[in-house]
């Protein structure tokens, strides 16, 4: 009988998980029209480092299929006489927005990621990375 009862209760747990997996789909991200900016580089084993020359910014957006726009700005670090570099909003193509810099001076320069949904809309999403730039 107790062996009995032990089988009704696996197999109506393992009923209820199927059907609570069938009711609610499978979502990484439980908030809905939230978006996800994060920076790729060409070497993710090592931290970001270029030298005082022209380098690619790429950011990713996720979800994977989100439109909008991306605008990259490179902050001068504190200590430098450059000024800083802006580029403008443009739109995400496959999931991807890039920017080049040319970085003039040394030092750690940060980049800020801003995503809106439509032009001159509000700022909805954020990230920043840092670059040490040297000789």
């Amino acid at each position: 009988m107790l062996a009995l009862m032990r089988r009704l209760l696996c197999a109506a747990i393992f009923v209820a998980s199927l059907v609570g997996a069938a009711v609610v789909p499978a979502a990484a991200d439980p908030i809905p029209n939230r978006i996800t900016l994060s920076f790729d580089y060409t070497d993710n084993n090592a931290s970001a480092s270029v030298s005082n020359r022209a380098f690619n910014v790429i950011v990713n957006v996720l979800p994977e299929g989100a439109s909008g726009l991306i605008r990259m700005v490179a902050i001068a670090p504190a200590d430098s006489s450059a000024s800083n570099q802006v580029c403008r909003f443009q739109w995400i193509n496959q999931g991807q927005a890039e920017c080049a810099f040319n970085f003039p001076d040394n030092g750690i320069w940060a980049i800020h990621a801003q995503f809106e949904v439509v032009p001159q809309s509000d700022v909805v999403a954020s990230a920043v990375t840092n670059l040490r730039v040297t000789n």
